[in-house]
């Protein structure tokens, strides 16, 4: 046991600084300077439709798409330089973007396999939103969805953008639907591509990770007979290479760029680290191991067949090998050492540009881009958890002792049988293993140009598809489990199946003697399940934009306009093999079932951008804008997003600035088509048994007649009934963001601009699932969404023939808002010092998080998770986060970096007084202290055509901090939680560019 061990684990990185800094200015991280934090007079356009048929001058910006003739934009704007991936040795791009205050961990390499889990998939989570809530964009357009199998996952897969073609990443973080689409309720995040290249460039990335195990955790591993890691690690090594040719043409009327990338990654297993070498309970002594009921041996829990109660729970007694004795909660099996800290993955990109402009009138382009990501998912092995099998008393492999423990010593016969519950994990098969494919096509063919001086067209068709298959080895087929538990000897006195006249490739599995199953059993009783589908994507645009041909009398700039129309159709279709169908997958016994559906969407927008006041006394500028989008779903029906803001300059250094927006989320294809289906969940029924704790007229009002009341039987288990599922009838999600802020540019402090962001976001009609006992205590206490609730018609219950509806439902509220903050300065030394000292860049964001809101259900208690982390608040939601980078650039070229990262404290959900989060907690689980890291680098350019990149992420080697409550959301990874924090150590890595 261990207490408190959080506070030593967040410290003892930074207590190695002494031992370290020799090595450290050996390993220096490169950290190419990032474009300026919103500094909108300095981002470039955000699409190639910028850079082609527009009037000199005139830019469009992220989160817009009028030209202007600056790229202000009302929407605070967060720009990451494509130079910063390969400065930070980055082969993943979520790896990047997660650095981000704006950003939060979710789906990724780093997360445990699961049904919630890893997926192969990496995708954005803005403001801790959900994934489904941000859009991605490449170049200004969609992102198709990346996973047909997982709702959550149903969000773009970034893995279709290749890190080595990154100019630029733009984040617009508040609704953007007016200008968009859905989805885009927690923002938008653009990537923009490498256009129009001309040449031959090569970069190789190669990294690992270095990690010394000295956390104090091992000593409870130790307690519970695990023996963890110790000693230092170099592993989990990823490396990438890349070609990129380009070639102008036609005097530079045209350009013909293609892009091949690999990608390998090397997996690390949670035995390789100390501190996860268990998952962590949390006990009045300390922490202890979180051991597994799913035993091998296996657990019996013996009943009686007179009542089917359990009279008592039994293992094999190792003193014996065929004998039984009392389980102890020490037999336990440990999983949490059997899953991947980083899967093992494997990627392939290969895109295709081409543009060719015949007149200003008329510019050709297209584009292709593929993508296949082969990634090795590692789960624990599998298990029958709990599952009641029938074992015939005759069996040939249950010892005398055995045979009258569950058998004579209750009455059973050589001629009966007995239901034994059985928790067996597959020990002896080790670990699954999800094989899981996604092969990605994008394609996009357009035309635009100049109808005349002040008017362009862009018209588009896309097309994008992913597809998905499965393939899961190592799990269990119950059926045949349970076939094989049924020996008998036959006349020739072998050992067989008892079905085997209609079951010839039954073989016989003998789980009551130690090291008793034999390979030719296990391979029966496993099995290789799959799955397949895909998700497909339509689009066509046009679009124009322009000015009016008139201004403001007070303005020298027109007034700008974007009008647009858009068709957009998606559909789905997921299909498991009957294994999953008909649940019969150990590791996965609720099942999956196939999906099949799509919708489409008929949209028409418009824009418009008024310069008011420009060069007049406290008015430098002034400018207001507008939007609207209508949009008619097949599925969710008519919809309007709109937006309105301005900004103001009373002088050359201050810009005010502010919007609201009104953005719509339709409902995704899971959430729509995810098929129905009854199963078990953990209902505390307040109206059941013989002295119900609800009243008669509580009980009334979800179902309960007046002759049932004090009659219901309880749930064994208090496994009762829900309903899961899609549900065709959702409404879109609305939300309504406001924002206001101040730009700060000294002319006295050249090159120094501050900025300071106020931003609110509301999302309504939260498409989300409620919990059963959530919904059931509504209407017992409130009334409210009873009818939600089907009661047994006979008895009451809500076992058979009754349930709790938790299919996808439009409930409560999500809010958030806080203050993000930046600092950007970019400062000639020479200018302070004279000579040529060389430059020195600093860009510094932080976001302060002042509320995350939730309301599960309409009238129902809201609950806040600022600050705090948890089985119900999920991820810990720091109060404030920042990352600053400062980049010192010498006048030879050679660019010494460093970049620090920090999130603050959180605590345990359970501490908190409101309902629904508050419970027990023990003392030293109740804080995750705060965290720093440090990432140093060199960038060294060699005969100005190669450079070289050198660099150290996480330079203290901080391990995650640690916690039993991290619950069972997809970024939690045991004890802690991934993504959000650093999981394997200090990266090391080397990178170079050669351009020819």
């Amino acid at each position: 046991m261990l207490s408190r061990l959080q506070l030593m684990t967040s410290t003892c990185g930074m207590s190695r600084l002494t031992a370290s800094a020799g090595a450290l200015l050996a390993a220096l991280a490169v950290a190419s300077p990032a474009t300026a934090q919103d500094m909108p007079q300095q981002a470039a356009p955000t699409s190639d439709e910028a850079d082609t048929a527009a009037p000199a001058g005139d830019i469009v910006v992220t989160g817009s798409r009028i030209r202007s003739p600056n790229a202000t934009s009302v929407s605070p704007i967060n720009t990451v330089s494509g130079a910063e991936i390969g400065g930070r040795g980055a082969t993943r791009v979520e790896d990047l973007i997660n650095t981000l205050p704006q950003a939060y961990a979710d789906q990724g390499g780093g997360n445990r396999g699961g049904t919630v889990g890893a997926s192969g998939t990496a995708t954005v989570n803005l403001r801790n939103l959900g994934n489904q809530r941000t859009l991605v964009l490449i170049d200004g357009r969609r992102l198709m969805q990346g996973d047909p199998a997982r709702g959550a996952a149903q969000a773009a897969d970034i893995n279709n953008v290749p890190a080595a073609l990154i100019q630029r990443i733009d984040i617009v973080t508040g609704g953007a639907s007016a200008v968009y689409g859905s989805d885009a309720l927690a923002g938008v995040v653009n990537f923009i591509l490498k256009r129009d290249f001309d040449g031959l460039q090569l970069d190789a990335t190669a990294g690992l990770f270095t990690h010394t195990n000295d956390n104090p955790i091992s000593s409870v591993a130790h307690t519970a007979g695990v023996t963890p890691y110790s000693g230092d690690n170099k592993d989990g090594g990823q490396q990438s290479v890349s070609l990129t040719f380009g070639k102008n043409f036609a005097g530079g009327r045209g350009n013909v760029t293609a892009f091949v990338g690999y990608r390998s990654i090397d997996g690390v297993g949670t035995a390789a680290r100390d501190f996860s070498s268990c998952n962590l309970n949390a006990t009045a002594a300390g922490y202890a191991c979180s051991l597994s009921s799913a035993t091998s041996p296996a657990q019996f829990q013996l009943t009686n067949p007179a009542t089917g109660a359990v009279r008592g729970s039994f293992t094999l007694d190792a003193a014996t090998g065929n004998s039984l004795r009392t389980y102890r909660s020490s037999d336990g099996f440990n999983n949490g050492n059997t899953y991947d800290l980083q899967a093992p993955d494997k990627r392939i990109n290969a895109d295709l540009f081409a543009n060719f402009k015949v007149s200003d009138a008329a510019d050709f382009y297209g584009e292709f881009m593929f993508m296949r990501d082969e990634a090795d998912i590692r789960l624990s092995p599998t298990a029958t958890f709990s599952v009641p099998f029938s074992v015939n008393c005759s069996n040939p492999y249950l010892s005398p002792s055995e045979r009258n423990q569950i058998c004579t010593s209750v009455g059973l016969t050589n001629a009966q049988s007995a239901t034994v519950i059985v928790s067996l994990r597959n020990a002896a098969g080790g670990s699954r293993h999800d094989y899981t494919n996604h092969e990605s096509y994008r394609g996009v063919l357009g035309l635009r140009g100049d109808l005349s001086s002040n008017w362009h067209y862009d018209i588009y068709g896309q097309y994008g598809r992913t597809n998905y298959d499965s393939r899961l080895i190592n799990d269990y087929s119950l059926a045949r489990f349970g076939n094989a538990l049924r020996a008998v000897t036959n006349p020739s006195g072998q050992i067989v199946c008892d079905s085997l006249a209609t079951n010839p490739s039954c073989v016989p599995l003998n789980i009551f003697a130690i090291g008793g199953i034999t390979p030719t059993a296990l391979d029966y009783v496993q099995n290789t399940v799959t799955r397949t589908g895909y998700t497909e994507e339509a689009i066509a645009s046009a679009s124009l934009t322009g000015d009016l041909g008139f201004a403001s009398p007070f303005a020298s700039h027109k007034v700008g306009v974007a009008i647009g129309a858009e068709y957009r159709r998606e559909e789905i279709r997921f299909v498991p093999d009957q294994f999953y169908s008909s649940r019969d997958v150990a590791g996965n016994s609720g099942g999956e079932f196939p999906i099949a559906g799509s919708f489409d969407v008929k949209e028409v927008y418009a824009e418009v951008r008024v310069p008011l006041v420009e060069d007049k006394p406290f008015f430098r500028s002034l400018n207001v804008e507008g939007g609207v989008r209508y949009s008619s779903y097949s599925t969710a029906g008519d919809t309007w997003a709109y937006k309105a803001g301005a900004d103001w300059s009373p002088i050359g250094d201050i810009r005010l600035r502010g919007s609201y927006q009104r953005a719509v989320r339709a409902p995704n294809l899971v959430e729509l088509f995810g098929p129905q289906r009854q199963v078990t969940a953990s209902i505390s029924d307040p109206c059941e048994g013989t002295a119900p704790r609800a009243t008669a007229a509580q009980c009334a009002l979800s179902g309960v007649t007046a002759a049932q009341y004090g009659l219901i039987p309880p749930a064994a288990g208090q496994q009762s009934g829900a309903l899961i599922g899609g549900n065709p009838l959702l409404d879109p999600e609305t939300s309504n963001t406001t924002s206001f802020g101040v730009q700060v540019t000294p002319r006295w402090l050249r090159g120094i601009s501050v900025t300071a962001d106020y931003f609110d976001i509301e999302v309504k009609k939260l498409i989300t699932t409620v919990p059963a006992g959530i919904t059931l205590n509504q209407c017992i206490t409130q009334g409210v969404f009873c009818d939600l609730i089907r009661r047994n018609s006979a008895t009451g219950s809500l076992v058979t023939g009754g349930f709790v509806t938790t299919t996808s439902i439009n409930s409560g509220y999500l809010k958030t808002s806080g203050i993000d903050l930046s600092v950007a300065a970019d400062q000639n030394l020479a200018d302070l010092f004279g000579g040529n000292p060389g430059r020195v860049a600093i860009n510094a964001a932080g976001t302060s998080t002042r509320k995350y809101e939730t309301q599960i259900l309409p009238g129902s208690p809201a609950y806040r998770c600022e600050g705090y982390f948890g089985v119900t608040c999920g991820v810990p939601i720091p109060k404030w986060r920042h990352r600053v980078l400062v980049t010192y650039t010498m006048p030879d070229g050679v660019a010494f970096s460093a970049t620090w990262r920090h999130l603050s404290a959180t605590r345990n959900d359970r501490s908190s007084s409101a309902l629904y989060l508050t419970g027990t907690f023990q003392p030293y689980d109740k804080y995750l202290p705060t965290v720093d890291y440090l990432d140093l680098g060199v960038s060294i350019n060699v005969a100005r055509r190669y450079t070289l990149r050198l660099g150290v992420n996480n330079v203290f080697d901080t391990d995650p901090p640690l916690t039993a409550s991290t619950g069972t959301g997809q970024v939690s990874n045991g004890p802690f939680y991934a993504g959000i924090y650093d999981s394997l150590g200090r990266y090391v890595f080397a990178g170079v560019s050669a351009r020819f």
